[in-house]
């Protein structure tokens, strides 16, 4: 997506995505009926306590990779 909010912003926004549609945040590794992640945000790399970007476990998210390689099939990880 394009936007103008911050990673921090973009964030704050999708837990309450999230959040008003019933997800409720019960065990860490839980089962989810809604989970938005950001995977990238721009080339940035960011390690704050709430957020990790590029996402931590991208390689292991064939469902999440699969797609991307569909809409953005030059995308270059940061690091």
């Amino acid at each position: 997506i394009d936007t103008a909010l911050s990673a921090m912003e973009l964030l704050y926004q999708l837990l309450a995505i999230e959040s008003s549609n019933g997800r409720e945040r019960i065990s860490h590794w839980g089962e989810r009926t809604l989970d938005i992640d950001i995977l990238y945000f721009n080339q940035e790399v960011i390690q704050e306590q709430r957020l990790s970007v590029p996402h931590p476990r991208i390689q292991e998210r064939r469902f999440a990779l699969v797609p991307l390689v569909e809409i953005a099939a030059d995308l270059i990880h940061p690091t």
